[in-house]
Parts: structure tokens; sequence; C-alpha cells
């Protein structure tokens, strides 16, 4: 994209290559905005959040920002840090107990946290921070994450919550696309099969079920054009 004044940054927990490949039917506007740009990148290691939200917000290596986990605090420079020094608002839209909500919204000129820990309200909180029309909103949604821990990535449940994400992605896009938002959507990193343990599903391997995530883009040109559809 060229320079722009305005973007939506919503990643989709644990939404990685092999979950959304199980889950394809469950996403439409997912897979509308992968045919307009997209790619595979690889979550950073540990391919957990807190470390990969780090290292996006710094563009720090994980060896350097230092965070595993998300009660730790980010002392590196970040983006908002930069923008602020432009003139420049960023906000967050964030489940209060999440990795966006505790180690990176009180960074943000807008922390916009969901008491009820529900995607639904944090969409809300989204569509409310875009209306307002911050330059950088960035958005975690983790129905999909949540899923794939209680039931496995490539479970009935686990689509289900795809399609719910699918949703609240629409609803995110479709006020990005009013206001003249860009917009990036991307996973943090994905999850495989547990072979034992409390969780169905886990990650924070080397495997290429939690490193290969897709990474996709549009101008807000592109956007409408692609909603429109």
């Amino acid at each position: 994209m060229n320079q722009i004044e305005k973007l939506v940054v919503v990643v989709i927990d644990a939404f990685g290559v092999s979950t959304w490949e199980k889950a394809k039917e469950n996403t439409p506007v997912f897979n509308k905005l992968r045919g307009v740009h997209g790619t595979v990148i690889r979550s950073v290691m540990p391919s957990i959040t807190p470390v990969n939200f780090a290292t996006m917000l710094t563009g720090a290596s994980p060896e350097t920002h230092g965070i595993r986990n998300r009660e730790q605090p980010l002392r590196h420079e970040n983006i908002f840090h930069v923008m602020r020094e432009t003139g420049m608002v960023s906000a967050t839209a964030a489940r209060a107990v999440s990795s966006l909500g505790i180690l990176i919204s009180p960074y943000a000129d807008k922390p916009g946290l969901a008491g009820s820990n529900l995607d639904s309200e944090v969409t809300e909180i989204a569509c409310r921070m875009i209306d307002e029309e911050v330059n950088l909103l960035w958005v975690q949604l983790l129905d999909v994450d949540d899923a794939g821990h209680s039931y496995g990535p490539y479970s009935l449940e686990s689509r289900e919550a795809a399609a719910k994400a699918d949703t609240n992605l629409m609803r995110i896009l479709e006020a990005a696309r009013v206001h003249g938002y860009s917009a990036i959507v991307l996973a943090d990193h994905g999850q495989h099969p547990s072979s034992g343990g409390p969780y169905k599903g886990v990650h924070g391997t080397t495997v290429p079920e939690d490193l290969n995530v897709p990474f996709l883009w549009a101008s807000n040109t592109e956007l409408r054009e692609a909603l429109d559809e």
C-alpha cells in the first residue's frame, strides 16, 4: 500500500493457515480479502500471542524486547509512541483480559477494553473507534483461539468460531470502508491438535500449523471494491 492516514489492523488470534483451510466455507469475508492481497508469513518464536504482539508493535525481535507473557512491561519504543510524536492518534479494541488489552492497550491513546471479554463487544468498540477516525486501530478477536484450545483447531466448534470471527470482521471492515480506512488482517500464530493434556489445541512450537499464518491487506479503494462484490 502507498502511504495512508488511517489503518485498521485485525488480528484473528490462532487463525493459522491450516485452521483457515479447514474453515474456508465459513469465512466468505476473509476469503474475499485473501483475493485482494494475501501471503503466508511465519510467526516469531515462541509462537504465542504476547511475544508476537510485542514484535508487531516494536519491530524488535523477541530476543531484543524480552516479552514472554502479557504481564511484562513493554519497555521498547513502539508504533504508538512514534505516531504520537507526529500528531497521529492510536487506539485498540480488545478484551480486557487479553494480550492486547493488558500488554499493548496501555500505550495507545485510546485503549478500548471490553469488560465482558466477548468478541461481540470488542467489535462494537472497534466500530466506535473507527467512527471517531483514529489513525491506527489495533483489534484482537479471540473466538477462534478459545474454540481451538477447548475443542481442537479442526473441530466443528472451531469452524463455527471462524464463522463468528468472519461476521465480526465484516462489521469492522464495513465501518472501515465507510470512513476511508485501509486494512490489514492477520493471525499471530496457529494451532495444532494436542496429543494429550487439558487442551485439545495447543501452540508455541515450531510445527507448521503453529508457524504459518495468513497476512492479508487492502487499500480503502480495494476494500470497497471487494466488499461490493
